[in-house]
């Protein structure tokens, strides 16, 4: 789904009916984005405090806090948001929340080493006395935070308070369960002193604490916050009735965001007896979103690993990471090993990876099932059978479930020793005695690759030459074709070992240190750092700026780091989303590009799906119909990635 940016006013329109009037969204003044490059010396620098007071217990604190929120996230994400299309999350919220839904756990670190200095005794104490403390904070809390929060929280809408600190805080509005503690650093400051006498008044009048009781509190008051900002809807009577004692004592997460509906209601912490109390409570209903039906999945593509980057991008381990670049983090050999053991002790449970299922053109589900297949598996032929067995199985599975007959293969999947391009995945499925009747159709989508590719070089201005890493394969092979026979000026020099294409304007390399003298390199074959680190570093001039890859995944070329001329690495073979609602949903995470973007082969399967293509499309590509394919694609609303190619 092609978003607007999560504007404020526009989201609450569409949240309240046209007959209540919506405030006006106060913009903050402060900055939207914290550099957090240093909250590992943060987190670090409370050991520094080890010489005058025990730090255990405060990273034992946060680990408790950083864990329950963490797999809170998760369940939050399988369960509620996963397959919830209507229901995206934009890459410009959770880049905001990134930075700060943490922010509270440092500043709570520092402030417990100075009390821990001042007052040792409120955290060090006979474990006896945990279960009093523990109901002595929750008594506190009952009687004097709930109360004090609800009338700090009416000062911070206060419009001057709500432009300089709260109004951060209301900006996200498709919120999450951690939502709930992104605020303003300042507006954190005036929570330590609303929250801190919870456990602190226990102590002064009751002589004792313990860090064990106030670690509980603040995991439990985590939990709870956390429940007010999820996605859920509560219609039982014990929270609906105007007799049940619940409806006042704890609040759902529809009461809270109607909070972020209106903004003049629902101010209460937890217990929404003070908006009761004090007039303000106001009754918000949150639709049902209206979906296609869950049996329904029309197309399925059939997706592998890519690297520990991938992994690490799933939204079950932290849905902040969806839209993260591919990053390196050890030795590429160590995280594929890495990766690989990962996967197969989950392959002790499960084949594969289920991604979000998404809405194509308002009448169709697809969804992405990512094989639990690692880099370490593809360049290993013994284990060729086993992977396209699997493949298959998993087909048969989704017809079983779901009646799915159209399948894509990413792109390890397709590989020609593989399968010869899918080609044997077609053969197995006419074979197999479930699956031969059932009008299955594999598609590789890569007549939409070449298409992407093709007028990403046809479109930059005035080229007359590149240079061509990994143009022997059928999608370089289609490209190189297209482009001489259109483009009869454009010369092609194609690093390779084995000449395939016979042109007067196509010409072979065996030196990759040639591509320097080319502005242009266009990229499809996934080569070492140490490769390009050769063909570079030392050479005293290179000629070339651009380096265009759509290899997957894009692996990043740290050596253009060592290089004084601004050489930009992008990654192309790439459809981004620039008008309509052709696809809605979370069909673009994981997969180490931007928000509203795609991959070509993806796309071309899911166009083949809404025009109802009944034959497969493995092997060979047909040219003639690369055009068809682009038009079909510019027509839906998507096209490549622009391009700046000027350059000093």
């Amino acid at each position: 789904m092609c978003l607007k940016p999560d504007t404020h006013k526009e989201a609450l329109q569409a949240a309240v009916p046209p007959a209540q009037k919506i405030p006006e969204a106060i913009t903050p003044t402060h900055s939207h984005e914290r550099n957090t490059s240093y909250d590992i010396w943060l987190f670090l620098g409370v050991a520094l405090f080890q010489k005058w007071t025990p730090v255990w217990p405060i990273y034992a604190i946060y680990a408790m806090r950083f864990l329950s929120t963490h797999v809170l996230l998760s369940l939050h994400w399988m369960f509620v948001d996963k397959d919830n299309y209507t229901h995206k999350l934009t890459k410009k919220q959770l880049l905001r929340e990134r930075g700060d839904y943490l922010t509270a756990y440092y500043l709570h670190m520092y402030v417990q080493i100075a009390l821990q200095l001042v007052f040792p005794s409120m955290f060090f104490n006979d474990s006896s006395i945990i279960p009093r403390c523990m109901m002595e904070a929750f008594a506190m809390h009952v009687l004097f935070v709930e109360p004090v929060y609800y009338m700090v929280h009416r000062w911070l809408h206060v419009p001057s308070q709500m432009k300089s600190m709260h109004g951060f805080h209301h900006l996200s509005i498709q919120t999450l369960p951690t939502t709930s503690m992104v605020q303003n650093f300042h507006e954190h400051i005036v929570y330590v002193a609303t929250f801190g006498p919870a456990f602190f008044v226990p102590f002064l009048v009751m002589g004792r604490q313990h860090w064990v009781a106030i670690g509980a509190y603040l995991v439990f008051f985590d939990i709870v916050n956390q429940f007010g900002h999820m996605n859920i809807i509560i219609r039982n009577k014990l929270w609906t009735s105007k007799y049940s004692p619940i409806k006042y004592l704890l609040y759902t997460p529809e009461f809270h965001l109607g909070h972020h509906a209106y903004f003049n209601a629902n101010y209460a912490l937890f217990m929404p007896i003070w908006d009761y109390l004090g007039g303000t409570a106001r009754e918000y209903r949150k639709k049902d979103p209206a979906m296609l039906p869950k049996s329904q999945q029309d197309f399925c593509f059939i997706g592998h690993n890519g690297g520990l980057s991938h992994l690490l991008t799933i939204p079950e381990l932290c849905i902040y990471k969806i839209y993260d670049d591919y990053k390196v983090y050890l030795p590429l050999r160590l995280e594929i090993l890495l990766v690989h053991a990962v996967c197969l002790v989950t392959r002790l449970f499960r084949n594969f990876y289920y991604c979000s299922r998404f809405c194509v053109a308002n009448e169709r589900i697809a969804r992405i099932i990512v094989l639990l297949r690692t880099p370490y598996d593809y360049i290993t032929p013994s284990r060729y059978a086993g992977i396209n067995e699997e493949i298959v199985k998993g087909m048969r599975e989704q017809h079983q479930n779901y009646g799915t007959r159209y399948f894509g293969l990413g792109n390890l999947n397709k590989m020609k020793q593989l399968n010869d391009g899918g080609i044997d995945i077609v053969n197995m499925v006419k074979n197999d005695p479930y699956l031969c009747d059932k009008k299955i159709r594999v598609w590789t989508g890569d007549t939409m690759t070449v298409a992407s590719v093709y007028h990403q070089i046809a479109d930059i201005p005035n080229l007359t030459e590149f240079y061509y890493i990994g143009a022997g394969g059928k999608v370089g092979t289609a490209v190189c074709e297209l482009l001489v026979k259109n483009y009869p000026h454009l010369k092609i020099k194609i690093f390779s070992r084995t000449p395939q294409l016979k042109h007067p304007n196509i010409s072979y390399s065996t030196d990759l240190s040639e591509m320097k003298d080319f502005k242009v390199v266009l990229v499809g074959k996934i080569l070492s750092g140490k490769m390009y680190a050769k063909a570079l570093l030392p050479h005293r001039e290179v000629k070339t700026r651009f380096i265009l890859d759509y290899t997957v995944p894009a692996l990043p070329i740290d050596c253009l780091n060592k290089r004084p001329e601004n050489i930009q690495h992008i990654r192309v073979g790439l459809l981004q989303c620039t008008s309509g609602n052709f696809l809605r949903g979370h069909y673009d995470f994981c997969m180490s590009h931007d928000e509203n973007h795609i991959v070509p082969c993806h796309f071309g399967c899911l166009i083949n799906t809404v025009e109802g293509r009944e034959t497969d499309e493995v092997g060979d590509i047909d040219q003639s119909q690369v055009q068809r394919m682009w038009k079909l694609t510019l027509a839906r609303g998507f096209e490549n990635i622009k391009i700046d190619y000027s350059y000093d």
